[in-house]
């Protein structure tokens, strides 16, 4: 067991690391990603997930000056996010990397894996909103492959929870 093992598992560290997250949820996911796009905050995603840089102009011009004003200014918090969720998956994790020797270590990685295509994301956005028909057509692709990473990373992450979460209770 290493020690990043033993201190992520720490019940406190799963505590502390789980109200962050549901906070940084909600202010992300129910306030700021409204605020964006003028709406439930679909618009956000949608800009993660739109692949063609046609696409995403098209979203980010709908969302209007103000919006994307509110984009750069708080896309901050999506970083912090990140981090929250990141030692948030980590730490239960390790707590069942702990509790069951048999679990690889090496699934701890996976949510700091989502937490850094979520860093790369977001600096793809930024530099995407600071100049959009500039910004390269390839790597608005790419930004949009690193954010599909991303999702998919973090459901990974919970398949393993819940797997090892259901065998420990058999």
């Amino acid at each position: 067991m290493n020690i990043l093992t033993t201190t992520l598992g720490k019940k406190r560290v799963v505590i502390v690391s789980a109200v962050m997250t549901i906070v940084m949820f909600i202010i992300v996911m129910g306030i700021i990603n409204p605020m964006i796009d003028g709406s439930n905050g679909m618009g956000v995603l949608a800009l993660q997930l739109a692949f063609d840089k046609a696409l995403g102009i098209e979203i980010i011009q709908s969302w209007g000056e103000r919006g994307a004003e509110s984009f750069r200014f708080l896309i901050l918090a999506d970083y912090l996010y990140a981090i929250c969720y990141s030692i948030f998956f980590a730490s239960i994790l390790s707590r069942l990397i702990i509790q069951h020797s048999k679990v690889n270590q090496s699934l701890l990685y996976i949510p700091f894996i989502a937490g850094l295509f979520d860093w790369i994301e977001n600096t793809m956005e930024i530099l995407f909103m600071s100049n959009p028909m500039e910004f390269s057509e390839t790597l608005f692709f790419i930004h949009s492959i690193v954010a599909s990473l991303k999702w998919v990373a973090l459901p990974v992450v919970l398949a393993f929870i819940l797997k090892f979460n259901i065998k420990s209770k058999i």
